[in-house]
């Protein structure tokens, strides 16, 4: 009987998982932009292309970091930030190394914690547009 009790707590855990795992499973829940979010919010990645950090690790002293992009659709306007703050709108060439002044943004040259640069494409070309390309990456900032 002392097994049973365990033998029925066990099953009844393993059906409830295995429930949660179909409805996460479902396609039906989520329409293409909700998946597209997601996706976005997952794995800080959405779109063709890539976004590099030439200067992946800077000092407290530097005043700039460099970027550059590899297949991203140079027709629109991409929007570049960092640490949060937008530091470029405009159209981009690929494979050229962009340097981006960093110096008077708060929060970029933080060094308990690694700044993020996020590059965004939109459809209409607009920062609140539906996002089409999304990149992130963080660099590491030491002390001098």
């Amino acid at each position: 009987m002392k097994y049973a009790g365990r033998f029925l707590f066990i099953f009844t855990v393993f059906i409830g998982l295995a429930g949660c795992a179909q409805i996460l499973d479902s396609e039906d829940l989520l329409d293409e932009e909700d998946r597209s979010d997601l996706e976005v919010a997952v794995n800080n990645d959405t779109g063709e292309g890539s976004l590099e950090l030439v200067t992946p690790t800077i000092t407290d002293k530097d005043n700039e970091i460099e970027i550059k992009m590899t297949d991203i659709d140079e027709n629109k306007t991409t929007f570049i930030s960092v640490a949060n703050e937008t530091v470029f709108e405009g159209k981009i060439k690929n494979d050229e190394v962009y340097t981006l002044e960093i110096g008077d943004i708060k929060d970029a040259l933080r060094t308990d914690y690694e700044p993020k640069v996020q590059l965004l494409q939109t459809s209409n070309d607009e920062e609140s547009g539906d996002i089409v390309t999304f990149k992130q990456v963080r660099y590491s900032v030491e002390k001098e």
